[in-house]
């Protein structure tokens, strides 16, 4: 199976620890590696292949050995994954037969075992004739995560419908009725019939594919921004979703990021050469920093910016980015 790791993303909504030019995917944020460098070794077993964005090429030679793929332009994710099914059928000799799985470079999994274990079953659910989607069972009522609503069953489940970042109140309903996933982003299908969607879904990234391959990169810039989610997976009828059962994140906030880091004993995380006395529920990154008697604070120094905010305060943080600091 092939592998498509798509690591173009800016990150921002992590800023001031994650910027445009060094965003969440190339941090090392409580594992060992950075976050693209877990998700190449997680899929190290199969043919990979990076798409990123070209003001971040060195930092991803520098993580990975894989082949790396420049987009011409930042785009979002349909183009990202036309362009690199373009890259495996003209450069690499791919059939319309070999199945893909497609992932964000940024995602956090406690238990990577049981994704490895379910891939199995989306290639072969993705053999079938559809697109196979991984859910996440919702623990609360997130307002940054997209929803994919099931047929009740077991197992392999068909998909009735996406549905975009929902308000608090609808993503409480959602929870309530059972048969709702947050959408992890994850894709398996067989290349030819991904063409096959495009086509029916989004002509114009269609007939780009279908031009030689030196004239889609000069066109990239032309294709439509947009995502893989509204060019294809809320239009088609073939998509199904295995449920995954262990925690994951796309760690898309400082909340979520706070959630799944791993603590000391005062509820602590610190990365970095920092001295911390009488300190409680702290998040600290940095060199040469001391805290004390405090107590649910973010602290960044990082890249010539220092940042202590009040972790009640955290949804404040990425309007300070737009600001001149």
């Amino acid at each position: 199976m092939k592998g498509m790791i798509l690591a173009g993303g800016t990150g921002t909504r992590l800023w001031p620890l994650s910027r445009d030019e060094a965003p969440k995917q190339f941090l090392s944020l409580g594992e060992e590696g950075s976050l693209l460098e877990q998700t190449v070794g997680r899929l190290s077993s199969h043919d990979l292949l990076v798409i990123a964005n070209g003001k971040h090429h060195a930092l991803v030679q520098e993580q990975v050995q894989c082949p790396i793929l420049i987009e011409p332009t930042a785009r979002s994710t349909a183009p990202a994954i036309a362009l690199g099914l373009k890259h495996w059928i003209d450069r690499c000799g791919a059939s319309f037969e070999d199945v893909c799985v497609v992932t964000p470079s940024d995602l956090y999994f406690e238990n990577e075992e049981d994704f490895l274990r379910l891939l199995p079953s989306a290639e072969e659910g993705a053999r079938t004739g559809a697109i196979v989607t991984f859910g996440v069972v919702p623990t609360y009522p997130e307002t940054g995560y997209g929803y994919i609503q099931v047929r009740e069953g077991k197992g392999v489940l068909p998909v009735e419908r996406f549905i975009e970042k929902p308000p608090f109140e609808t993503a409480v309903r959602l929870i309530e009725k059972g048969n709702y996933y947050w959408n992890a982003g994850i894709f398996v299908f067989q290349i030819g019939h991904l063409l096959k969607e495009f086509e029916i879904h989004a002509p114009d990234i269609a007939r780009w594919i279908s031009s030689p391959y030196e004239t889609c990169l000069e066109s990239f810039s032309k294709l439509p921004n947009i995502s893989i989610d509204h060019a294809v997976m809320e239009k088609t009828k073939q998509v199904l979703l295995i449920p995954y059962p262990s925690v994951w994140s796309d760690l898309g906030s400082w909340q979520r990021l706070d959630a799944v880091l791993p603590k000391d004993e005062n509820g602590n995380y610190f990365s970095g050469q920092i001295e911390a006395i009488d300190s409680e529920d702290c998040l600290v990154f940095g060199d040469d920093i001391v805290t004390l008697g405090v107590k649910d604070l973010v602290v960044v120094k990082y890249l010539g910016k220092v940042v202590v905010c009040s972790k009640k305060e955290l949804h404040r943080l990425s309007c300070l980015k737009t600001e001149t600091y």
